[in-house]
């Protein structure tokens, strides 16, 4: 409190001390006959000419190259040439000074200058304000004296505000202060001449003091809160503890030194940015990347790992891990096609887990800080990033002014309130990849994609696994016949499904947790080593400043049209953060949606999308368009083709039977409104489907093309050929034969 006092207090020391220098004058000048010698100082300066102020110019920029205060200058100013002429010698020696001192400091003495500067807390406050507030911060600090002026004129020097701008607005907003003082100057001398007391300039003065005093805590209120707008407060700051990676080897040593490298220097921002991005996970690196690629200036900010969820904790690490229990299962199951050993395989699972730190690695750079700063020119500023207005962003002291910004922060795991959950520990995506050693036991509450991927993954590698879901089915959106196979093939692998189930509470018991389980009405209890959490996603839009910048948002998330646009018609949002369907491939086609619309006035909608996705599990659960009960809801009647595996050859070959294609159409037409894939590679074999219903081919079309025999895609066309025997109607089957009679 003192030291604030202090502050406020020391803005008005000039006036006050020109108020006693006034009354110093009066004195002297009663006592020593002042008024007569200054009368023949000004002849004598009248007699030089213009060489007399030319001397005073060069003497006056001298004092401020050399840091001397300027103030008495000019006070003399107006004692030697009066009111006008003092006016114009005083503006034009103090700009040059100020241009001089600043150009020592930016390219003669820079090193020096810091060292100078660097302890000084003015300086520190003017170098943070200045990268930011550029003009405005010299408009203030010339208007009212917050800062001594012999340090702005070397401190602004080692700041990114242009020369011309300095200029400029030092010569502007130190006339007030110029004009004051030389014209209260001659109005003294002339008092002094005449034998008054200048009651008149005495009170000026006092009222001017008054009005400095109130002008300066406007002034240091609103630096205070220039400062404080680019400076994250407790309260906003995102409160969600980002995770770590683990172990600290050299796969992970890498990626990090990728995506969040330690020695990063964010840059300074110059100008107004056409684009700038929240969050460097695939929505904001494609829309950044994008933009960028087509000459817009664009800044990226993130404020953990670049690559988002996919990289980091997400697709490439899942899958990596999926790919070597699919191994793992293959080799157990060699027996049946004769070629097998009845020895068991031995899973070596650190062996497993390293293979995945080593390819995300790998990829990451494709994510890194050095391409999107060096080779795609991305300005990007790794650091917590909020909106601080509905055009500017704040990253720790820096601002970021934006014509269009996209907010592309992603989500989080879910938590369930389960009481002792959060005391007994647990898993989520974002740490079970940090696992050395497998865990005996685990139990997955939550039967969603990222549950059942994991969870049949982790038992193929070894564990003991138990499914805990709520719903009566595990993967609740897909199709219950696709749901009903992947079942039965968890059964057979050794998975434990207790569907219609919920957990009450948790409790630790030494290194084991024990879990309190509502299945069927009876409580059941298991005990196991780990417990992974997979019940969905929470939108991570704490912290944003969101309300600062006008963007509205709900539970889902950030509140957006099908344009993509938030209430902030500056703002777009973009993945996870905002749409209902979080998957890596429709954040990389929603930046895409962002770029048109943002920065050329598109009006790509996201509802003109057609959305495939994958569950990767074994069998694969692959899905495009409309459910046949979604059909239904909007009013549309549907006809439903079927096509078993346990009735193609390729499928029976491979001994992979299980599974089917199944698509929609609109009834009476080929009109493709959705489809099922259940098989091993149903991922690869959608897209076929989602292209056709993209292109608005329908399926008697798809039945014309050549599949290559014998294929799993061969089901596909087989399904094509179903639609066109419809067609064949009993009447026209009846022409047919008629035609045929007649033609033998």
């Amino acid at each position: 409190m003192d030291t604030q006092n202090k502050k406020s207090k020391s803005g008005v020391w000039k006036p006050i001390a020109l108020i006693v220098a006034v009354g110093a004058i009066i004195i002297l000048s009663q006592i020593f006959g002042l008024g007569e010698r200054i009368a023949q100082l000004r002849g004598w300066i009248s007699g030089m000419g213009a060489w007399g102020a030319v001397v005073y110019i060069f003497i006056y920029a001298a004092a401020t190259v050399a840091a001397l205060p300027g103030s008495a200058l000019t006070v003399v100013a107006g004692a030697l040439f009066g009111s006008l002429v003092g006016v114009i010698v005083v503006s034009i020696a103090s700009t040059l000074g100020a241009a001089l001192s600043f150009l020592v400091s930016r390219y003669f003495a820079r090193d020096a200058v810091a060292r100078w500067l660097e302890k000084k807390e003015t300086f520190a406050r003017l170098d943070r304000m200045t990268e930011t507030h550029g003009a405005v911060i010299v408009a203030l600090t010339r208007l009212v004296p917050i800062f001594p002026f012999n340090l702005l004129n070397f401190g602004f020097g080692l700041t990114r505000v242009r020369f011309g701008t300095y200029v400029f607005w030092s010569w502007l907003c130190m006339l007030p202060g110029t004009v004051l003082y030389v014209v209260g100057a001659d109005a003294l001398i002339m008092a002094i001449a005449e034998g008054k007391v200048p009651w008149g300039l005495v009170g000026v003065l006092a009222a001017t003091a008054v009005f400095i005093t109130v002008i300066v805590r406007i002034a240091r209120k609103h630096l205070s809160e220039k400062e404080r707008s680019c400076m994250p407060e407790g309260d906003t700051e995102f409160k969600y503890a980002m995770p770590t990676l683990s172990p600290k080897d050299e796969h992970n040593i890498t990626l990090t030194r990728n995506v969040h490298p330690a020695d990063w220097h964010n840059p300074m921002p110059e100008g107004r940015y056409n684009l700038v991005v929240i969050g460097a996970g695939t929505a904001g690196l494609v829309t950044a990347a994008g933009a960028a690629g087509l000459g817009a200036k664009v800044a990226l900010v993130e404020r953990h790992l670049m690559g988002g969820d996919c990289l980091n904790v997400g697709c490439v690490p899942s899958k990596a891990i999926i790919r070597s229990s699919r191994a793992a299962a293959q080799a157990q199951d060699t027996l049946r096609f004769g070629a097998g050993c009845v020895q068991e395989i031995a899973v070596d699972f650190p062996a497993v887990m390293e293979r995945m730190r080593r390819i995300r690695a790998g990829i990451s750079d494709h994510d890194s800080a050095r391409r999107f700063s060096e080779e795609l020119g991305v300005d990007l500023f790794l650091g917590h990033g909020r909106f601080s207005g509905p055009d500017t962003v704040c990253v720790g002291d820096r601002e970021l002014k934006f014509k269009k910004a996209v907010i592309a922060t992603g989500a989080r795991p879910g938590v369930p309130p389960i009481p002792g959950l959060a005391e007994a520990g647990f898993l989520t995506n974002e740490t079970i990849f940090n696992l050395t050693e497998r865990p005996g036991h685990i139990v997955f509450i939550g039967g969603g994609p990222i549950g059942c991927e994991l969870a049949q993954a982790m038992r193929r590698l070894g564990s003991d696994i138990t499914i805990i879901e709520m719903a009566p089915q595990f993967l609740i959106r897909e199709d219950p016949d696709a749901s009903g196979i992947l079942a039965r093939a968890f059964q057979r692998e050794g998975i434990q499904i207790l569907l219609d189930a919920s957990c009450s509470r948790v409790e630790a018991r030494g290194k084991k947790k024990a879990l309190f389980v509502m299945h069927q009405g009876v409580e059941k209890l298991i005990e196991a080593d780990e417990i992974m959490v997979g019940a969905g996603r929470i939108p991570n839009i704490d912290g944003l400043g969101l309300e600062a910048a006008g963007v509205e948002t709900s539970r889902f998330g950030v509140v957006v049209t099908d344009q993509l646009r938030t209430t902030n018609r500056r703002i777009y949002a973009a993945g996870d953060v905002a749409m209902a369907y979080k998957f890596t491939h429709m954040a990389d086609f929603a930046a895409r949606i962002v770029i048109q619309n943002a920065l050329f006035g598109g009006k790509k909608k996201l509802s003109s999308l057609i959305v495939p996705w994958t569950t990767y599990t074994d069998p694969e659960i692959a899905h495009v368009g409309m459910y046949e009960n979604e059909a239904r809801d909007r009013g549309l009647d549907v006809d439903t083709y079927i096509k078993e595996f346990s009735d193609l050859d390729r499928a029976i070959l491979d001994g992979e039977d299980e599974g089917f294609v199944k698509i929609h159409t609109k009834k009476g037409t080929d009109t493709i409104l959705g489809a099922t894939i259940v098989a091993r590679h149903a991922g690869d074999m959608i897209s076929e489907i989602t292209l056709a219903m993209a292109a608005k081919i329908g399926l008697g079309s798809i039945a014309s093309v050549i599949h290559p025999y014998p294929t799993r895609a061969e089901a596909i066309r087989q399904i094509g050929d179903m639609y066109n025997r419809t067609k064949l109607t009993p009447f026209v089957k009846g022409l047919f034969e008629k035609w045929l009679t007649f033609s033998r």
